[in-house]
Protein backbone atom coordinates (compact mmCIF):
# COMPACT_ATOMS: atom_id res chain seq x y z
CA UNK A 1 0.00 0.00 0.00
CA UNK A 2 2.81 2.75 0.59
CA UNK A 3 4.55 1.45 -2.85
CA UNK A 4 1.31 2.35 -4.15
CA UNK A 5 0.93 5.74 -2.64
CA UNK A 6 4.80 6.56 -3.34
CA UNK A 7 4.61 5.92 -7.16
CA UNK A 8 1.22 8.31 -7.35
CA UNK A 9 3.49 11.20 -5.41
CA UNK A 10 5.80 10.35 -7.75
CA UNK A 11 3.76 10.58 -10.83
CA UNK A 12 1.98 13.32 -9.71
CA UNK A 13 5.66 15.46 -9.51
CA UNK A 14 6.52 14.76 -12.88
CA UNK A 15 3.00 15.55 -14.62
CA UNK A 16 3.30 18.76 -12.89
CA UNK A 17 7.27 19.85 -13.72
CA UNK A 18 6.63 18.84 -17.46
CA UNK A 19 3.42 21.09 -17.30
CA UNK A 20 5.31 23.73 -15.86
CA UNK A 21 8.30 23.32 -18.45
CA UNK A 22 5.58 23.80 -21.26
CA UNK A 23 4.21 26.72 -19.96
CA UNK A 24 7.38 28.54 -20.10
CA UNK A 25 8.15 28.05 -23.05
CA UNK A 26 4.71 29.39 -24.37
CA UNK A 27 5.17 32.18 -22.69
CA UNK A 28 8.65 32.66 -23.94
CA UNK A 29 7.85 32.04 -27.57
CA UNK A 30 4.63 35.06 -27.09
CA UNK A 31 6.99 37.59 -25.67
CA UNK A 32 9.85 37.02 -28.22
CA UNK A 33 6.83 36.86 -31.16
CA UNK A 34 5.50 40.41 -29.82
CA UNK A 35 9.05 42.40 -29.85
CA UNK A 36 9.23 41.11 -33.25
CA UNK A 37 5.75 42.07 -34.30
CA UNK A 38 6.53 45.46 -32.59
CA UNK A 39 10.44 46.29 -33.93
CA UNK A 40 9.09 45.82 -37.41
CA UNK A 41 6.45 47.80 -37.13
CA UNK A 42 8.91 50.36 -36.05
CA UNK A 43 11.14 49.76 -39.35
CA UNK A 44 8.47 49.54 -41.61
CA UNK A 45 7.11 53.19 -40.05
CA UNK A 46 10.79 54.54 -40.50
CA UNK A 47 11.08 53.72 -43.63
CA UNK A 48 7.99 54.98 -44.76
CA UNK A 49 9.03 58.36 -43.16
CA UNK A 50 12.32 58.31 -45.16
CA UNK A 51 10.61 57.40 -48.38
CA UNK A 52 8.59 60.74 -47.86
CA UNK A 53 11.15 62.38 -47.07
CA UNK A 54 13.28 61.52 -49.82
CA UNK A 55 10.32 62.36 -51.71
CA UNK A 56 10.44 65.91 -50.42
CA UNK A 57 13.76 66.38 -51.37
CA UNK A 58 13.48 65.55 -54.70
CA UNK A 59 9.92 67.66 -55.45
CA UNK A 60 12.29 70.85 -53.22
CA UNK A 61 15.67 70.20 -55.61
CA UNK A 62 14.59 71.18 -59.36
CA UNK A 63 17.01 72.20 -61.38
CA UNK A 64 17.22 75.33 -63.02
CA UNK A 65 20.79 74.98 -65.45
CA UNK A 66 20.06 78.20 -67.26
CA UNK A 67 19.55 81.84 -66.69
CA UNK A 68 17.79 84.75 -68.31
CA UNK A 69 19.92 86.55 -70.53
CA UNK A 70 18.53 90.05 -69.37
CA UNK A 71 17.53 89.20 -65.57
CA UNK A 72 19.12 86.30 -64.91
CA UNK A 73 16.19 84.43 -63.29
CA UNK A 74 16.36 80.59 -63.54
CA UNK A 75 15.46 78.48 -66.07
CA UNK A 76 15.13 75.15 -66.94
CA UNK A 77 15.59 75.44 -70.79
CA UNK A 78 17.81 78.15 -72.70
CA UNK A 79 16.37 81.31 -72.83
CA UNK A 80 14.87 81.62 -76.68
CA UNK A 81 12.55 84.63 -78.16
CA UNK A 82 12.38 87.90 -79.61
CA UNK A 83 13.70 90.90 -77.48
CA UNK A 84 11.87 94.41 -78.53
CA UNK A 85 13.18 97.92 -78.09
CA UNK A 86 10.06 100.32 -77.64
CA UNK A 87 11.43 104.26 -77.65
CA UNK A 88 8.65 106.13 -75.35
CA UNK A 89 8.45 109.16 -74.59
CA UNK A 90 9.76 110.94 -71.05
CA UNK A 91 8.84 114.56 -70.91
CA UNK A 92 6.99 115.84 -67.87
CA UNK A 93 3.52 116.85 -70.31
CA UNK A 94 3.69 112.83 -71.77
CA UNK A 95 3.22 111.62 -68.52
CA UNK A 96 2.21 108.61 -67.41
CA UNK A 97 4.89 106.24 -68.83
CA UNK A 98 2.94 103.37 -69.79
CA UNK A 99 4.37 99.25 -69.47
CA UNK A 100 7.97 100.07 -68.20
CA UNK A 101 7.50 98.64 -64.90
CA UNK A 102 7.37 95.30 -67.07
CA UNK A 103 10.42 95.92 -68.62
CA UNK A 104 13.96 94.22 -68.37
CA UNK A 105 15.98 96.41 -69.07
CA UNK A 106 15.19 100.75 -69.52
CA UNK A 107 17.83 102.65 -71.00
CA UNK A 108 17.71 106.80 -70.80
CA UNK A 109 19.37 109.10 -72.85
CA UNK A 110 19.70 112.33 -74.02
CA UNK A 111 17.90 114.04 -77.09
CA UNK A 112 18.17 117.12 -78.01
CA UNK A 113 16.28 120.67 -76.19
CA UNK A 114 17.36 119.02 -72.74
CA UNK A 115 15.31 116.30 -72.54
CA UNK A 116 15.64 112.40 -72.54
CA UNK A 117 13.83 109.31 -73.96
CA UNK A 118 13.62 105.80 -73.18
CA UNK A 119 14.28 102.92 -74.29
CA UNK A 120 12.57 99.99 -73.08
CA UNK A 121 14.12 96.60 -73.83
CA UNK A 122 11.26 93.60 -73.10
CA UNK A 123 12.04 89.69 -73.45
CA UNK A 124 8.39 89.14 -73.97
CA UNK A 125 6.16 91.74 -74.70
CA UNK A 126 3.13 89.95 -75.59
CA UNK A 127 2.43 89.96 -71.43
CA UNK A 128 2.61 93.60 -71.44
CA UNK A 129 -0.75 95.94 -71.86
CA UNK A 130 0.01 99.26 -73.39
CA UNK A 131 3.20 100.40 -73.83
CA UNK A 132 4.03 104.16 -74.99
CA UNK A 133 4.10 106.87 -75.43
CA UNK A 134 6.05 106.28 -78.44
CA UNK A 135 8.16 108.15 -80.06
CA UNK A 136 11.08 108.47 -82.38
CA UNK A 137 14.76 107.31 -82.27
CA UNK A 138 18.65 108.53 -83.00
CA UNK A 139 21.21 106.71 -84.07
CA UNK A 140 22.34 105.25 -80.47
CA UNK A 141 19.72 103.94 -79.92
CA UNK A 142 19.50 101.95 -82.92
CA UNK A 143 22.81 101.22 -81.75
CA UNK A 144 21.93 99.68 -78.77
CA UNK A 145 19.39 98.10 -79.67
CA UNK A 146 21.79 96.01 -81.65
CA UNK A 147 23.94 95.19 -78.97
CA UNK A 148 20.43 92.75 -78.46
CA UNK A 149 19.68 91.74 -81.63
CA UNK A 150 16.55 93.53 -80.36
CA UNK A 151 13.52 94.79 -83.01
CA UNK A 152 13.09 98.72 -82.56
CA UNK A 153 9.74 100.07 -82.19
CA UNK A 154 9.42 103.54 -82.81
CA UNK A 155 7.87 106.44 -84.87
CA UNK A 156 10.21 107.56 -87.44
CA UNK A 157 14.09 108.56 -86.70
CA UNK A 158 17.12 110.72 -87.53
CA UNK A 159 17.40 111.14 -91.05
CA UNK A 160 21.08 109.72 -89.82
CA UNK A 161 19.94 106.84 -87.86
CA UNK A 162 17.93 106.03 -91.05
CA UNK A 163 20.50 105.57 -93.11
CA UNK A 164 22.40 103.45 -91.02
CA UNK A 165 25.03 105.23 -89.50
CA UNK A 166 25.21 104.68 -85.35
CA UNK A 167 28.36 107.00 -84.23
CA UNK A 168 31.01 109.45 -85.99
CA UNK A 169 33.12 106.32 -86.76
CA UNK A 170 30.29 105.32 -89.17
CA UNK A 171 29.50 101.65 -88.11
CA UNK A 172 26.59 100.73 -90.11
CA UNK A 173 24.57 97.95 -90.08
CA UNK A 174 22.77 96.95 -93.61
CA UNK A 175 19.41 95.86 -92.00
CA UNK A 176 18.59 96.39 -88.42
CA UNK A 177 15.27 95.59 -86.87
CA UNK A 178 13.17 97.79 -87.62
CA UNK A 179 9.62 98.11 -86.62
CA UNK A 180 8.48 102.07 -86.98
CA UNK A 181 5.16 103.27 -86.95
CA UNK A 182 5.63 105.06 -90.60
CA UNK A 183 5.72 101.83 -92.12
CA UNK A 184 3.71 100.00 -89.72
CA UNK A 185 0.70 101.86 -88.67
CA UNK A 186 -1.84 99.10 -88.16
CA UNK A 187 0.46 97.83 -84.65
CA UNK A 188 -0.19 101.56 -83.44
CA UNK A 189 -3.13 103.54 -81.99
CA UNK A 190 -4.03 106.54 -81.06
CA UNK A 191 -4.87 107.16 -77.34
CA UNK A 192 -8.81 108.73 -77.53
CA UNK A 193 -8.78 109.41 -73.33
CA UNK A 194 -5.37 111.11 -73.91
CA UNK A 195 -6.65 112.96 -76.82
CA UNK A 196 -10.14 114.39 -75.21
CA UNK A 197 -7.71 114.85 -72.06
CA UNK A 198 -5.84 117.67 -74.01
CA UNK A 199 -2.61 115.66 -74.54
CA UNK A 200 -0.68 116.67 -77.84
CA UNK A 201 -0.76 114.61 -80.63
CA UNK A 202 2.87 113.97 -79.76
CA UNK A 203 1.72 112.40 -76.55
CA UNK A 204 -0.76 109.84 -78.02
CA UNK A 205 0.68 107.71 -80.05
CA UNK A 206 0.63 103.99 -78.11
CA UNK A 207 1.06 100.11 -79.08
CA UNK A 208 0.58 97.03 -76.91
CA UNK A 209 2.22 93.68 -76.02
CA UNK A 210 -0.83 91.75 -77.84
CA UNK A 211 -0.06 94.12 -81.40
CA UNK A 212 3.88 93.67 -80.80
CA UNK A 213 3.34 90.10 -81.07
CA UNK A 214 1.23 90.04 -83.95
CA UNK A 215 3.87 92.16 -85.83
CA UNK A 216 6.86 90.08 -84.77
CA UNK A 217 4.53 86.60 -86.12
CA UNK A 218 6.94 84.54 -88.07
CA UNK A 219 9.93 86.81 -87.59
CA UNK A 220 13.37 85.49 -86.87
CA UNK A 221 14.36 85.26 -82.60
CA UNK A 222 17.08 87.42 -81.46
CA UNK A 223 20.63 85.78 -80.70
CA UNK A 224 22.71 86.76 -77.52
CA UNK A 225 25.81 88.55 -78.45
CA UNK A 226 28.32 87.44 -75.93
CA UNK A 227 31.61 85.58 -76.63
CA UNK A 228 29.99 81.78 -76.05
CA UNK A 229 26.76 82.68 -78.12
CA UNK A 230 24.69 82.03 -74.47
CA UNK A 231 23.99 86.02 -72.78
CA UNK A 232 24.09 89.50 -73.82
CA UNK A 233 27.31 90.23 -71.61
CA UNK A 234 25.04 90.84 -68.40
CA UNK A 235 25.95 88.73 -65.13
CA UNK A 236 23.94 87.87 -61.91
CA UNK A 237 24.00 86.52 -59.05
CA UNK A 238 22.20 86.77 -55.54
CA UNK A 239 22.20 89.58 -52.56
CA UNK A 240 24.87 91.13 -53.93
CA UNK A 241 27.36 92.97 -51.83
CA UNK A 242 29.47 95.50 -53.81
CA UNK A 243 31.18 96.57 -50.50
CA UNK A 244 30.69 100.47 -51.80
CA UNK A 245 29.69 103.11 -50.55
CA UNK A 246 26.34 103.89 -49.16
CA UNK A 247 23.60 104.94 -52.18
CA UNK A 248 19.82 105.38 -50.91
CA UNK A 249 19.24 108.37 -52.59
CA UNK A 250 20.97 108.93 -56.44
CA UNK A 251 20.96 111.60 -58.54
CA UNK A 252 22.14 111.52 -62.29
CA UNK A 253 21.71 114.46 -64.26
CA UNK A 254 22.19 114.50 -68.42
CA UNK A 255 21.68 118.29 -68.17
CA UNK A 256 21.74 120.74 -66.13
CA UNK A 257 17.76 120.89 -65.53
CA UNK A 258 17.21 117.37 -66.88
CA UNK A 259 17.66 114.95 -63.85
CA UNK A 260 16.53 111.32 -62.82
CA UNK A 261 16.39 110.16 -59.16
CA UNK A 262 16.45 106.64 -57.46
CA UNK A 263 15.13 106.03 -53.91
CA UNK A 264 16.63 102.83 -52.18
CA UNK A 265 14.01 100.59 -50.16
CA UNK A 266 15.72 98.40 -47.87
CA UNK A 267 12.53 96.41 -47.09
CA UNK A 268 12.33 95.69 -50.72
CA UNK A 269 16.14 95.92 -51.86
CA UNK A 270 14.79 97.90 -55.19
CA UNK A 271 15.40 101.36 -56.51
CA UNK A 272 12.22 103.85 -57.42
CA UNK A 273 12.79 106.15 -60.32
CA UNK A 274 12.28 109.88 -59.70
CA UNK A 275 11.31 112.16 -62.57
CA UNK A 276 10.41 115.16 -62.72
CA UNK A 277 10.26 115.70 -58.78
CA UNK A 278 8.14 112.88 -58.54
CA UNK A 279 7.49 109.03 -58.51
CA UNK A 280 8.03 107.35 -62.10
CA UNK A 281 4.40 105.77 -62.53
CA UNK A 282 3.60 103.20 -64.89
CA UNK A 283 0.02 103.81 -66.36
CA UNK A 284 -0.95 100.45 -66.74
CA UNK A 285 -0.86 99.82 -62.82
CA UNK A 286 -0.65 103.40 -61.04
CA UNK A 287 2.14 102.35 -59.43
CA UNK A 288 5.83 103.24 -59.03
CA UNK A 289 8.55 101.83 -61.59
CA UNK A 290 11.24 99.96 -59.71
CA UNK A 291 14.51 98.60 -60.22
CA UNK A 292 16.94 96.11 -58.90
CA UNK A 293 20.46 97.41 -60.50
CA UNK A 294 21.05 101.08 -61.51
CA UNK A 295 24.13 101.92 -64.12
CA UNK A 296 25.23 105.05 -65.43
CA UNK A 297 27.97 105.15 -68.07
CA UNK A 298 29.90 107.90 -69.31
CA UNK A 299 30.67 108.39 -73.18
CA UNK A 300 31.62 111.01 -75.43
CA UNK A 301 28.68 112.95 -76.39
CA UNK A 302 28.33 116.30 -79.29
CA UNK A 303 25.80 117.96 -80.99
CA UNK A 304 26.48 116.85 -85.41
CA UNK A 305 25.95 119.48 -88.15
CA UNK A 306 25.43 116.50 -90.56
CA UNK A 307 21.98 116.81 -91.22
CA UNK A 308 21.78 120.89 -90.35
CA UNK A 309 19.31 120.24 -87.33
CA UNK A 310 22.20 119.67 -84.41
CA UNK A 311 21.00 116.17 -83.46
CA UNK A 312 22.43 114.69 -80.56
CA UNK A 313 25.21 111.90 -80.97
CA UNK A 314 26.60 109.73 -78.24
CA UNK A 315 29.50 107.56 -78.99
CA UNK A 316 27.92 103.65 -78.20
CA UNK A 317 31.22 101.63 -78.72
CA UNK A 318 34.53 102.03 -77.17
CA UNK A 319 35.19 102.03 -73.11
CA UNK A 320 34.73 104.38 -70.39
CA UNK A 321 33.60 104.60 -66.60
CA UNK A 322 30.43 105.11 -64.73
CA UNK A 323 29.03 103.66 -61.65
CA UNK A 324 26.68 101.35 -60.23
CA UNK A 325 24.21 100.99 -57.59
CA UNK A 326 23.02 97.68 -56.02
CA UNK A 327 21.03 96.75 -52.64
CA UNK A 328 22.42 100.92 -51.25
CA UNK A 329 25.52 100.71 -52.30
CA UNK A 330 27.85 101.91 -55.39
CA UNK A 331 31.02 101.35 -56.58
CA UNK A 332 32.77 102.93 -59.90
CA UNK A 333 32.59 100.79 -62.93
CA UNK A 334 34.04 100.18 -66.27
CA UNK A 335 32.34 99.81 -69.47
CA UNK A 336 33.09 98.00 -72.95
CA UNK A 337 32.20 97.10 -76.17
CA UNK A 338 34.11 96.20 -79.08
CA UNK A 339 31.87 97.06 -81.90
CA UNK A 340 27.83 97.43 -83.21
CA UNK A 341 27.44 93.57 -83.10
CA UNK A 342 28.64 92.67 -79.63
CA UNK A 343 27.61 93.14 -75.62
CA UNK A 344 27.94 95.94 -73.22
CA UNK A 345 30.19 94.34 -70.61
CA UNK A 346 31.02 95.95 -67.06
CA UNK A 347 33.60 95.21 -64.64
CA UNK A 348 34.55 96.32 -61.56
CA UNK A 349 37.84 98.97 -61.54
CA UNK A 350 39.88 95.72 -60.76
CA UNK A 351 38.79 93.83 -64.07
CA UNK A 352 36.55 91.29 -62.40
CA UNK A 353 32.95 91.33 -63.84
CA UNK A 354 30.46 93.30 -62.28
CA UNK A 355 27.91 90.65 -60.84
CA UNK A 356 24.18 92.07 -60.92
CA UNK A 357 21.20 90.93 -58.45
CA UNK A 358 18.52 89.18 -60.57
CA UNK A 359 15.81 90.97 -61.89
CA UNK A 360 15.69 94.23 -63.63
CA UNK A 361 18.04 97.02 -65.00
CA UNK A 362 18.16 101.12 -65.40
CA UNK A 363 21.27 102.47 -67.58
CA UNK A 364 21.77 106.17 -68.07
CA UNK A 365 24.05 107.53 -70.33
CA UNK A 366 24.43 110.03 -68.24
CA UNK A 367 25.73 113.86 -68.96
CA UNK A 368 29.92 113.75 -69.02
CA UNK A 369 29.85 116.99 -67.35
CA UNK A 370 28.03 115.86 -64.15
CA UNK A 371 29.32 113.68 -61.63
CA UNK A 372 27.12 111.08 -60.17
CA UNK A 373 25.23 111.97 -56.62
CA UNK A 374 24.50 109.40 -54.07
CA UNK A 375 24.07 109.46 -50.30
Amino acid sequence: MKRILVLLLTLCLVLSCLAGCKKNKSDDQIDNSGSSTTESSETTTESSETTTESSEETTEQEVFPYTHPLTGEPLKKPWSGQIVAVMTNNIEKSMPQHGLSQADIVYEMEEEGSITRNMALFSDVSKVDAIGSIRSARTYFVSVAEAFDAYLVHCGTSNHASNGKYDHSGHKVSEWKDLDQFYNSKYFYRDQTRLNAGYGWEHTLFTSGEKLASALEGKALSVPTGNDNTDFGLQFGNDIDLNGDKAEDITITFKGTRKTGFQYDATTKLYKRIQHGKDSIDGNTDSPVYFKNVIAIYTKQWRCSCENSGHQFYNTIGEGEGYAAINGQIVPIKWSRKDVNSPYTYTLEDGSPLILNVGTTYIAFAGAKYPIIYK
